[in-house]
């Protein structure tokens, strides 16, 4: 087998990983260790090839001047990333992008397929690479479209995401472990091992009574625990998400057009409001799909009437492609604005940069299925028309 040796060499791989949400980063690496004795790590892989599905998969924004032919795209692209050392990730890692030119050869060349079904793995990356992030029930869902069987080891939320929802979620089941337990505190006992249990990879016996409640085998129960996992997942992402939503539209409208010529001005004045108005479309939506939760999940601890949730478990993992994919989009927003045109770069940047950031930003809300397709895409293929097309940059020779 062919060592990695891909180009676009990466460092701090050991503090990505420990910091990033599943959303971001999708390790592979970790879980190779961690579900290797799982029969579905090995009998329904994520990646066909065992190098490929050990190694450590991230959304990336490329940074301006960047751009070659291993990052053609500046805008959330998906690099996979080669640990140096699988015991040593201090040691950093080699990758390449999903959508670099002649990426399947450029894989078989990096990875021995010989024996191994090469179109599969790529269907795989090209089909993350289509999404605004990675998180599990998103990923899971696509994948589930696409009849590719994978299992369920590979749709967990990592330590640190765990870690955060944990003080979240006690206080979303508090009203359950009432009815199911009597008088209860967000910080009783009880509280925290439901909320550990509903986090949690496996199925536990300690979870039998809400299964008798809800009237399921084993199968149905573990399906509607991930799906309910998903939308305590998005109703925290949704919350942490709000404040950094709010400050980047805020930074977007303070951009001073007096800066620009007469069609650059109305270029940023119209790309800033056209963004104001997407996202905010998007968010609405996002708000009506996690009212449809909070409605249900009232029947079960107000009314105490278990069947309109348990209902709702059963079908609402159909959500998931619609609120994921509008908060991870907005998600992106928030990333791609706060590290390129943060208040404190903002006031140094050349108004070139700035209308070059804006014009990024437009064309990502209006690829594919995104907030575009709801907020109006015309409007921002319109405002990014209004302005003379990028000077080109010199691309750089290809590297494999």
């Amino acid at each position: 087998m062919q060592a990695p040796k891909a180009g676009g060499g990466v460092r701090s791989l050991k503090g990505i990983v420990a910091t990033a949400g599943a959303a971001r980063v999708l390790n592979l690496h970790a879980l190779a260790a961690e579900a290797l004795d799982d029969p579905d790590y090995s009998q329904r892989p994520l990646f066909i090839h065992p190098v490929l599905n050990r190694s450590i998969i991230m959304k990336y924004n490329v940074p301006s001047g960047e751009e070659d032919n291993l990052a053609p795209r500046r805008f959330n692209s998906t690099k996979i990333v080669f640990p140096f050392d699988q015991d040593d990730l201090d040691l950093g890692g080699q990758g390449l992008f999903v959508d670099q030119v002649d990426f399947p050869n450029v894989l078989a060349r990096v990875l021995d397929y010989t024996d191994l079904p090469l179109g599969r793995d790529v269907r795989v990356l090209r089909t993350l690479d289509r999404l605004p992030t990675l998180d599990p029930f998103l990923v899971r869902e696509t994948l589930n479209q696409l009849r590719i069987d994978v299992g369920r080891c590979y749709s967990r939320l990592n330590s640190a995401d765990q870690a955060e929802m944990l003080a979240f979620v006690a206080g979303e089941v508090e009203a359950l472990i009432r009815q199911c337990f009597g008088e209860a505190k967000s910080n009783d006992r009880r509280t925290r091992r439901l909320s550990q249990l509903l986090l949690a990879e496996q199925d536990n016996a300690e979870l039998q009574p809400l299964r008798d409640i809800f009237r399921m085998d084993a199968s149905e129960f573990a399906e509607a625990m991930f799906s309910w996992k998903g939308f305590l997942y998005y109703r925290w992402r949704s919350r942490t998400l709000a404040p950094m939503l709010r400050s980047t539209l805020r930074s977007l409208l303070a951009i001073r057009a007096g800066r620009y010529g007469r069609t650059e001005s109305a270029f940023v004045v119209s790309a800033s409001e056209q963004v104001q108005q997407t996202v905010t479309a998007a968010w609405r939506e996002v708000g009506q799909r996690l009212r449809l939760y909070d409605q249900a999940f009232a029947s079960l601890t107000d009314q105490e009437h278990p069947d309109g949730f348990r209902s709702f478990l059963v079908r609402g993992s159909g959500l998931f492609m619609e609120i994921g994919a509008r908060i991870g989009q907005m998600e992106q927003v928030v990333s791609f604005w706060n590290y390129c045109f943060s208040a404190e770069r903002l006031a140094g940047l050349s108004p070139e940069e700035v209308l070059d950031g804006l014009r990024d930003l437009l064309q990502a809300l209006s690829i594919g299925t995104g907030l575009g397709a709801h907020g109006g895409v015309e409007q921002l293929r319109g405002a990014i028309e209004t302005l003379p097309a990028r000077p080109a940059r010199p691309a750089r020779a290809a590297q494999d």
